[in-house]
């Protein structure tokens, strides 16, 4: 009878430490799969980002590791401290985007405070429910944009790398006068460069091999050609009369005449200003202007310029005031010693935000 129960107990305790191995084991093999599948949940890949990366300063590693691409414009060294001024001392938070590139199944934006930094987009496993990290960019909200005009053929780089033809896109010229063949003007081109990572990047130029002047008005730049000075000053004299001339004209604080003695009277842009019945007009009793300036002045050829001119158009209402930022492309033909507007344009905006 004591060799029956002997036997009884080896037969159950084997059987007991047989079931509690394979406990043990499926235990380690779920607590292992239940790590991988919340390490796999969106917001835990996001979160990791944040306490492995921003919190600790390791701006490189997460350049590296997550393969943070920055403009072949800029530099490494230009990113780690663009985050770090975007991030030091503040508090983090995430946000789901409803944008979804290609490739990407979610979307999620990191904050620091109130500001956007980074854009992660993730994408399912081909096997499972989790998530894998497609691809983190920068918020646009970081990055710059800038516009630089040149004269067609001219080299341009941009931090010292040379900007490709391929990025440089020909402008158009206004109507121009019958006086003005457009077969002997040399074009300008514009060449959009974006995800910079600061707004004044070290712009430089040459044409036909020699260091030309660069101009920069906010974040538009300007290859200018060499131009004679008394021929340049007269352009931006008559540039900024008929701009300011033309101010006040459209707010009844100045005649048409002094507004039209600077113009070529052919165009279609005096036409349109002569028949025009719209008059952006406020009630005022008086006005100034301040910070006027010419900029980029443009050569196209010995009968046809162009500069920019800026200034703050402001109403004089008792004690209230309305301004308007005035900027404009003025475009000036040349014939003889006579000096004549053709045409102003707005520059074009570069703004480029999420």
């Amino acid at each position: 009878m004591k060799k029956k129960k002997s036997v009884f107990y080896r037969i159950y305790f084997f059987v007991v430490i047989i079931f509690l191995v394979v406990l043990a084991v499926g235990l380690v093999v779920l607590y292992g799969w239940l790590k991988s599948y919340e390490s796999s949940q969106p917001t835990t890949i996001v979160n990791k980002i944040i306490t492995d990366y921003l919190e600790k300063g390791d701006y490189e590693g997460l350049q590296k590791d997550l393969e943070l691409k920055v403009s072949e414009f800029d530099s490494s060294d230009n990113l780690k401290q663009i985050l770090k001024d975007a991030v030091e001392g503040k508090k983090y938070s995430i946000a789901h985007s409803s944008f979804k590139p290609e490739g990407a199944d979610l979307a999620y934006i990191i904050k620091a405070d109130d500001e956007k930094v980074l854009n992660v987009y993730l994408k399912k496993h081909k096997i499972g429910k989790g998530y894998d990290i497609a691809y983190v960019e920068l918020s646009k909200s970081l990055l710059k944009t800038v516009e630089i005009i040149a004269p067609k053929g001219a080299e341009i780089t941009v931090n010292g790398v040379a900007v490709p033809d391929d990025l440089k896109k020909d402008n158009e010229f206004p109507s121009l006068p019958s006086t003005i063949d457009v077969k002997t003007l040399t074009p300008t081109q514009t060449a959009k460069i974006s995800g910079l990572l600061s707004d004044t990047p070290e712009v430089k130029a040459t044409i036909n091999g020699k260091e030309a002047e660069v101009t920069a008005n906010g974040t538009t730049f300007t290859v200018a050609q060499p131009i004679d000075k008394a021929v340049g000053d007269k352009v931006t004299d008559i540039a900024q009369k008929c701009a300011v001339a033309y101010a006040a004209y459209m707010q009844k604080d100045g005649s048409f005449g002094a507004f039209s003695q600077h113009c070529d009277t052919s165009t279609p842009f005096y036409k349109n200003v002569a028949s025009s019945l719209v008059m952006f007009v406020k009630p005022h009793n008086g006005y100034k202007n301040e910070n006027l300036t010419v900029t980029a002045l443009t050569k196209y050829s010995d009968s046809l310029y162009s500069c920019r001119v800026t200034f703050k158009h402001t109403l004089l209402s008792g004690d209230t005031t309305y301004s308007d930022d005035f900027d404009k492309i003025v475009f000036v033909s040349k014939n003889k010693d006579v000096y004549k507007v053709i045409d102003m344009q707005a520059p074009v905006s570069n703004s480029d935000t999420d």
